[in-house]
């Protein structure tokens, strides 16, 4: 145990004192996540959507502000635009027209209108989601003024100062909404590019420095030498293996780290796990570790190891889900990610992440994970011969 441990620390002081691997490891991550990150936008949990509503207000009277307060509690985006300039203004999408005498004629409880006028090119499922929290809206201001008319005589108006007294009641009944089971939505924002890139670079760098160190030191006889020592085959493979684990560990929970702060300082997307996110990611390194090694000892030159490593990381990237979310592409894409330890690792991580579950909600990709962990160790063991 000894001797693994020796190996593996010595292959870490080598990763740490060259510049290059440095930069691989700790800051392209972080360079790449937050460019994709901002380029598609932030992650948000769909029971936060907003959406956008133009107001026009040509009454300004109390029943509409009261209407309109309710209107900002629906989770509508409001904008605001003055009647005269209702036309002349671009970029409205769905826009509410108040006419003016609204307040006083529902305050003598006559008939009166407010218009919906929708884009022609409008997202019909957005017209739809605005239309139904309108009306919303309008059944809790219609509550109020039933609470107002309460002891009045037939045919009597309703006094401002009546109407708002009722504004700080507390409602007889609460509604709570929430998605029954699991939103179906793709993630995306940080919630996508941190994960997606912390995968990529994790076997990014067991691929490359990892499988190029490996393939230089059975060329320059290091492994030769390292096996007259009193170092059975067995420790230097495993030493080899853990020596990779200890660099992607590393790797993995230094960007965790800058996720954290960032998570704290500039409100970026981690989900709330991120204890589970860590244990997934640790999981997933004990895949790619032996897969470097195995990587080293199928190619005696570094070079060509290196520039192997970099396609095999990309392709595997690529169809794992750590471009795009799986939940985008075709079903038969979503299967071919199952033939990659990066498809189980992206599975784990958007369940932590995107959809709220701990380590019992990601027992299957991380089952799957050690399956990877142990299939890739046998490969390793039997492919790195010592001469």
């Amino acid at each position: 145990m000894r001797a693994i441990v020796a190996i593996a620390g010595h292959d870490l002081r080598l990763v740490l004192t060259d510049k290059s691997a440095v930069m691989w490891m700790f800051l392209l991550p972080v360079v790449f996540a937050t460019f994709f990150g901002l380029v598609v936008g932030r992650g948000s949990n769909p029971m936060d959507s907003r959406t956008a509503l133009t107001i026009v207000d040509a009454d300004g009277g109390p029943v509409a502000r009261m209407l309109l307060d309710e209107l900002e509690s629906e989770r509508l985006e409001l904008s605001f635009v003055e009647p005269e300039s209702k036309d002349s203004t671009p970029g409205k999408i769905r826009t509410l027209v108040l006419p003016a005498g609204l307040s006083d004629a529902v305050l003598a409880g006559t008939p009166t209108t407010i218009r919906l006028e929708k884009d022609p090119d409008t997202s019909a499922e957005a017209a739809l989601v605005a239309q139904a929290r309108i009306v919303s809206a309008i059944a809790s201001v219609l509550g109020r003024l039933v609470q107002a008319r309460e002891g009045l005589e037939s045919g009597t108006e309703i006094s401002i100062d009546r109407l708002t007294s009722f504004e700080d009641d507390d409602d007889l009944v609460l509604v709570e909404s929430r998605f029954a089971g699991e939103a179906t939505v793709a993630p995306g924002g940080f919630a996508q590019s941190i994960p997606g890139n912390t995968v990529m670079f994790v076997m990014l760098v067991a691929l490359t420095y990892g499988a190029a160190t490996i393939s230089g030191e059975r060329r320059g006889g290091q492994l030769r030498r390292l096996a007259t020592t009193p170092v059975s085959t067995t420790e230097i493979i495993a030493g080899k293996i853990a020596g990779r684990l200890v660099i992607a560990s590393l790797q993995i929970l230094t960007l965790m780290a800058v996720a954290l702060i960032a998570s704290r300082t500039l409100g970026v997307f981690i989900g709330d796990h991120l204890f589970a996110t860590t244990i997934v990611l640790l999981v997933y390194a004990l895949a790619v570790a032996p897969l470097g090694v195995a990587f080293g000892a199928w190619f005696t030159d570094p070079d060509r190891a290196s520039s192997i490593g970099v396609i095999a990381t990309m392709v595997m990237a690529a169809f794992g889900g750590c471009w795009w979310p799986l939940e985008v592409v075709s079903e038969p894409l979503r299967k071919l990610s199952m033939v990659f330890p990066t498809g189980w690792a992206m599975r784990a991580l958007h369940g932590t992440i995107s959809f709220g579950r701990g380590l019992d909600g990601v027992l299957l990709p991380l089952t799957v994970l050690l399956g990877f962990a142990m299939v890739f160790s046998i490969v390793a063991s039997k492919s790195l011969r010592i001469d």
